[in-house]
């Protein structure tokens, strides 16, 4: 299984929505830095310039899903940018280099998230990591990775990449745990069953369990009540 699957299926639905709400977020961000860097510091930063990083990032992000995308401008961006913005690209040029398989500059790319992202873009940079050590074939490696993300806001996303990792690993017993367990976790916290984890499960599913789609479409009636 191909833990980077995933991230490319739903790229174009990604895109959108950070076309749609990247203001918002750009908003919620530098809200977020005001507290980090103190009231003084604050007052001498400049919001302008933060949506303009954003919106370059942006426009980074969309260069990289082009066909024939060269890497010049994006390493560019993240050599000036050793903060939030070009770990956020960073990212994105680790899954690129993933994809081909140049796993050496995967790793420099999520380990320059993790060293310049701070708090915010850690857990995103374990999960990346962990899928790159998965696709490395460590296993065990992978698996502490993605245990050491205490973020409790991706509990469902790390429930189904230990899935993931357990069946690359050979241990569907361990993967069908793993996934039901997002699954339960998707319905506590009333968020949608995504696709591509009730395939997950259903694919290692036991004689007797409901299939995730009856699960996933009993969990959408419960909200709309």
């Amino acid at each position: 299984m191909d833990v980077l699957t995933d991230d490319h299926e739903r790229e174009q639905v990604v895109r959108q929505w950070w076309h749609e709400y990247w203001k918002p977020i750009t908003l919620g961000i530098v809200i977020a830095l005001a507290g980090l860097v103190g009231f003084r510091q604050w007052q001498s930063y400049q919001l302008h310039s933060s949506q303009e990083q954003a919106y370059t990032l942006y426009q980074e992000q969309a260069k990289l899903a082009m066909p024939n995308a060269t890497l010049d401008s994006a390493n560019k961006f993240i050599e000036e940018h050793k903060d939030v913005y070009g770990a956020l690209l960073a990212l994105d040029v680790a899954s690129v280099h993933a994809v081909k398989g140049n796993y050496e500059d995967a790793v420099k790319n999520v380990n320059f998230a993790k060293e310049n992202g701070g708090e915010l873009i850690a857990p995103l940079a374990g999960i990346a990591q962990a899928k790159i050590q998965t696709q490395l074939g460590k296993y065990d490696d992978a698996l502490k990775t993605v245990d050491g993300i205490k973020d409790e806001s991706y509990a469902i996303e790390c429930s189904e990449l230990k899935g993931d990792i357990l069946f690359a690993k050979g241990d569907t017993e361990g993967a069908h745990n793993a996934y039901k367990k997002a699954i339960d976790l998707s319905v506590e916290k009333k968020v949608a069953i995504n696709s591509l984890l009730q395939m997950k499960f259903d694919n290692v599913i036991k004689t007797g369990e409901k299939p995730a789609y009856i699960t996933a479409r009993e969990n959408i009636a419960t909200q709309t009540k």
